[in-house]
């Protein structure tokens, strides 16, 4: 039957989710949708107008309409193992996995095609896993990368100090650097085994890098995270809110600069997440760090570091189009209010960015993954609290002002997938820093190329 060979092919292979929908494209289903459904109604017998309801009903992301679409279809003629394929597919999407596993062991048993076959042996393996209380996932990224300024330094050695103009060292003026960096982070979760799934959540993240460069290997930086705690889910909580999650986790970190240890840290935080309006994906973030610096000899008084950070993080995700390319337009808004020892050092940012993604195929042909190219860019204010003693800015004497910092970040990202859990990353940044103080201005430039692997 021509309508069941084709099955594989349109819910297999990758159509539009209904994460990934536009308005216009929803809009455009769901009319096609319900024109179907009248159509089924006066035509039950048709089994190609059921496929093609269960079709469109997956597209837009209606799961139990498309089950029932192809469940009647087997009612018609119950030996069509793709679309016992299908229906196990779409229990498999909803979580319902022994259920799947039923309708995969039925077209199993029929001896389907070899690509039907495949298919069928990837998903139970998959059921296999996810069946598993435990799960770790992650990724690492390594490579290398090269910075305009490394030591993120003015580029006048010229500083107007309470003494008077000096001038800086030179291992404090700008210095251009290659490094190599490696980056790391593991999720652990374990299943409560309760209805909604609830879980508990420990993330491990690890970063380290390296500077070529011996005048600036003092900035090497190394740090190892902790977060834990239990992530609670919730469907459909609100009218509109798809579904939401909670999740209350503590901290622990230790960050060493320059092969000496710069500061540990305690803390808690919160987040939450919900889907809204089929396709909003909104994130919030609360942390409280409370960090301990250590002083080393080539940083005498980084204990005035010493304080608290209250950091606040907005996230929205919207899906933009689909076809040709998917795109997805991310936001994000951030306030982080920092306490010191040093008031000087005390300061409330603000900062706001926005990330527009393309995912699309190879324009070549040469690799049957997809491409993905991400634009971004970002603004930052930071507002101190007090005078900075480093510098005087009075043009007839000594005087002293509350240091302000304004950041614009921009670039671009590239990532080629080589294998199925291996991508290609480059990527190109500029940041551009001006301050009331000039010790604190600096531009540079970074390119960094690197695979990064998941697991």
């Amino acid at each position: 039957m021509a309508i069941a060979a084709l099955a594989i092919c349109v819910f297999g292979g990758g159509g539009a989710s209904a994460q990934s929908l536009s308005a216009g494209e929803r809009a455009q289903l769901q009319a096609q949708k319900d024109s179907l459904f009248q159509q089924n109604l006066r035509e039950p017998g048709n089994l190609d107008v059921a496929f093609a309801y269960a079709d469109v009903s997956a597209k837009l992301g209606d799961n139990e309409a498309a089950v029932s679409a192809l469940e009647r279809m087997l009612l018609f003629n119950p030996n069509l193992p793709r679309v016992d394929l299908e229906l196990g597919a779409l229990y498999f999407r909803m979580g319902s996995y022994e259920i799947a596993r039923t309708y995969f062991d039925k077209a199993l048993a029929a001896n389907p095609p070899q690509d039907v076959t495949d298919r069928i042996n990837t998903y139970e393996a998959q059921i296999n896993h996810l069946n598993s209380p435990q799960q770790l996932t992650g990724y690492l990224f390594f490579g290398g990368q090269y910075q305009s300024d490394a030591n993120v330094a003015p580029g006048s050695p010229l500083v107007h100090s309470p003494v008077g103009d000096v001038l800086l060292n030179s291992q404090f003026v700008k210095l251009p650097s290659s490094n190599f960096f490696a980056t790391a982070s593991a999720l652990y979760t374990y299943d409560l085994g309760n209805q909604d799934r609830d879980t508990i959540e420990v993330l491990g993240t690890g970063f380290a890098n390296h500077y070529g460069r011996a005048t600036v290997n003092r900035l090497d930086l190394g740090l190892a995270e902790i977060t834990a705690g239990p992530r609670f889910n919730y469907n459909k909580p609100f009218n509109g809110v798809d579904t939401a999650t909670l999740k209350p986790y503590a901290i622990v970190n230790d960050v060493s600069l320059g092969g000496n240890q710069y500061f540990h840290t305690f803390g808690v935080g919160g987040e939450s997440t919900a889907l809204v309006w089929d396709d909003l994906r909104l994130k919030s973030v609360f942390e409280y760090r409370n960090k301990i610096f250590q002083d080393a000899p080539d940083r005498p008084v980084s204990s005035g570091l010493n304080g608290s950070d209250k950091l606040f993080s907005l996230f929205a995700s919207k899906p933009i189009t689909s076809q040709p390319f998917y795109s997805e337009l991310n936001l994000e808004f951030d306030f982080l209010d920092q306490d010191t020892k040093f008031a000087y050092y005390t300061n409330k940012s603000y900062a706001g960015s926005v990330a527009y993604k393309l995912r699309y195929n190879d324009p070549i042909g040469l690799s049957r993954y997809p491409m993905e190219t991400t634009f971004f860019g970002s603004r930052s204010y930071a507002n101190y609290a007090s005078p900075d003693p480093c510098c005087n800015t009075s043009r007839t004497g000594f005087g002293t002002s509350d240091r302000y910092d304004r950041h614009w970040r921009f670039g671009v990202s590239q990532a080629v997938q080589l294998w199925d859990n291996v991508d290609l990353v480059g990527q190109f940044q500029r940041d551009i820093v001006s301050s009331n103080l000039s010790l604190y201005a600096y531009t540079s430039n970074s390119i960094l190329l690197g695979p990064q692997i998941r697991f």
